[in-house]
């Protein structure tokens, strides 16, 4: 995923919920002074199983001075599908309004609204209280995420200086369950006729607005298209990246098509899956991917101290990047400053993120030319910033006071899926922090600028990659470690439906290969689940061995294989292979035995033999050949043959033949 370039659509919309910037509530407009009246506001929104929202704003006006009348009034509907507006008095009169759609940006993010203006008929001078409503139904207040609902609830416009009470309730059926606020609790106001209600006070939504969660989790449906092109001479191996498992999502490959020659993990649990992609051609790698996104409420309190924190994870994630200078000098006194005096590293994680939130400011400009400028330009160009300079910012203070830091980049949902066709018109970068006896805890500086969300994970948001090792990669599509500037322009997501179990057919699988009676080796091959990656594996031997092997984490169907030696008598043993995973249920995911194979040692014992006979063979020739050659051996003195040469035999016969002659030759006496 390329960050730092290709920018054109990238993040439209980005770090604004649509209810995020409803921070409108009432603009009293009138000939007299706002004081001269006092306006008591309740606003109930009545949520229905469908997503619809009536909306009914009541308001209460009582005179100050006796003598002055309110004229009219400029009302803000926060969506820009408000149907069925009705305004009327109390009687149930109506009251003319004006609707007129407008829009507004803040923070990058264009946005339309409906606001109404009621001419009151009625001149009311008296100071005794009077009444009139307002209502709506609208389709923009709740967002579905297949199980998961989030009620989005408006803040109080800041510039609002407006006297009396204000309280906003809350009504949803009681099948949604217990809400998750990302701002104020709100005050349960019990059940009546099968609906939950919830309040909220004035002081709740002073400042922020507020998403009210109903569901503990949601899942997503991602269906990645990755184009792999070779435009060389030769064979290539590309690699894609998938998505990782983290403290608030996991990830299930359905499937991948076509399937990859081999997958891995990387360092940061990212799932990398390689394809050889041959000269002069291309394919795309279509995928079809459930992640289960939770809802997290993290128990900062247990936080520990920074000596708590493992070493590894000191060594490995608090290191300089090219854009998390943190060692850069400034980086070093802007992180010293935010956290002096806070011991425990989840507070200096949240001052951190209160630091980055005051320092930097969105600019809606630089999205059109965005260029990644990393933490310390962030710093010194505090009003150039989008998420990216957000998150390096923080990332860079944090490691620069020895806290692990890296970057999940993916999509965050910004309000209604349908206002975007392009996934890529929502890709987003945050934090993710370590905290000591927490974990890695989500945080969005981007998002903090409207959203009290430290502390929480929400349900918005989806890790397409974790960089942490590296401070840009991996990306999407890779030739080795080198980007091909892939957006994923042709990802499609979606919500609900049911996960699949994970597949564990032939998990593992061994053979026992017999060299010798006492000697021989195991065989093993071990491939992880097809559909998850998962932590602490484990290859259990049993029988004739009995030993713990730790394969640690693998990426979906990931192959694992090796040797293990048998030596002794026991060769004839049944040796049993369990594949497990550390408090996994069942305690073995797979089990099999390893199947003797004695060809090594009918191979080595025929081949013994074939060398004895071949040697009995050639003493027997040689002998055979030596017989042949007429008299290879004489009788010694001593009854003994030895070996002589022939023409040695030959002259010693001619010797003896000839003085035998002479002897004959003699006369007797």
């Amino acid at each position: 995923m390329n960050f730092a370039q290709n920018y054109t659509r990238y993040l439209k919309g980005l770090v604004l919920i649509v209810a995020g910037l409803m921070l409108f509530g009432v603009g009293v407009h009138k000939l007299q002074a706002q004081s001269d009246f006092t306006i008591d506001t309740s606003v109930t929104y009545q949520v229905e199983s469908s997503g619809s929202t009536k909306a009914i704003e009541q308001y209460t006006v009582t005179g100050n001075s006796g003598n002055k009348y309110l004229d009219k009034i400029t009302l803000s509907i926060p969506v820009d599908d408000a149907q069925n507006i009705v305004a009327q008095y109390s009687d149930g009169a109506a009251i003319p309004t004006t609707v007129t759609t407008k829009s507004s940006d803040q923070q990058g993010y264009n946005y339309t609204y409906q606001e109404v203006v009621l001419q009151f008929p009625r001149k009311i001078v008296s100071s005794a209280p009077w009444q009139f409503s307002l209502s709506y139904d609208t389709a923009k207040l709740v967002d579905t995420k297949g199980a998961a609902r989030t009620v989005y609830v408006p803040a109080i416009a800041a510039n609002t200086q407006q006297d009396g009470s204000y309280v906003v309730y809350v009504t949803v059926p009681k099948g949604f369950g217990l809400p998750h606020s990302s701002g104020a609790l709100p005050t349960a106001e019990g059940i009546t006729a099968g609906r939950a209600k919830y309040s909220f006070t004035q002081a709740d939504l002073s400042k922020q607005a507020i998403a009210l969660t109903f569901g503990d989790q949601t899942i997503y449906n991602v269906n990645f298209n990755f184009p792999l092109r070779n435009d060389g001479a030769v064979a290539r191996t590309m690699t894609v990246t998938l998505p990782p498992d983290t403290s608030s999502q996991k990830i299930y490959i359905n499937s991948l098509t076509p399937r990859p020659k081999a997958t891995r993990l990387d360092k940061d649990g990212n799932i990398l899956a390689d394809y050889t992609v041959a000269a002069k051609s291309s394919i795309t790698v279509k995928t079809d991917i459930s992640a289960v996104v939770k809802y997290l409420e993290y128990d900062l309190a247990a936080s520990g101290t920074k000596a708590d924190i493992p070493a590894d994870l000191v060594r490995d994630y608090t290191g300089r990047a090219q854009y998390w200078q943190s060692t850069d000098s400034d980086i070093i006194i802007k992180a010293k400053q935010a956290t002096a005096d806070t011991p425990k590293v989840s507070d200096q994680v949240k001052a951190i993120h209160k630091t980055v939130i005051d320092t930097l400011s969105y600019s809606d400009a630089k999205i059109k030319y965005n260029i990644r400028q990393g933490a310390r330009k962030a710093l010194q160009n505090p009003t150039n910033a989008v998420c990216l300079e957000y998150s390096d910012l923080m990332i860079a203070l944090l490691r620069a006071q020895g806290i692990p830091a890296r970057m999940p980049v993916g999509y965050a949902y910004t309000g209604d899926l349908k206002s975007s066709r392009e996934v890529a018109d929502s890709l987003h970068s945050w934090v993710e922090a370590y905290i000591p006896n927490v974990g890695w805890v989500n945080v969005d500086p981007t998002w903090g600028e409207k959203y009290d969300n430290f502390g929480k994970s929400d349900l918005d948001h989806f890790a397409f990659a974790l960089w942490g090792a590296s401070d840009d990669s991996p990306a999407a599509v890779m030739v080795g470690d080198a980007d091909m500037g892939y957006q994923y322009e042709a990802t499609t997501i979606s919500y609900g439906g049911e996960l699949p179990q994970p597949k564990l057919t032939n998990a593992v699988s061994a053979t026992r290969w017999v060299i010798l009676p006492f000697v021989s080796f195991v065989q093993y091959q071990v491939s992880g689940p097809e559909g998850v990656a998962g932590d602490n594996y484990e290859l259990v031997f049993s029988g004739a061995i009995n030993n713990i092997m730790e394969l640690g984490s693998l990426a979906p169907s990931q192959k694992v294989q090796g040797y293990e030696p048998l030596l002794g008598s026991n060769f004839l043993a049944v040796v049993g292979l369990s594949f497990k995973q550390t408090g996994a249920v069942p305690a073995a995911l797979s089990s099999a035995q390893a199947q003797a194979n004695y060809l090594p040692m009918i191979v080595i014992i025929t081949l013994v033999i074939v060398v004895i006979m071949a040697l009995l063979i050639r003493w027997i020739l040689r002998r055979k050949h030596k017989k042949t050659q007429g008299l290879p051996q004489e009788r010694a003195d001593d009854g003994q043959y030895t070996d002589r040469t022939t023409e040695e035999i030959l002259k010693d016969i001619s010797i003896r033949t000839k003085k035998i002659k002479d002897e004959s030759d003699k006369p007797t006496k």
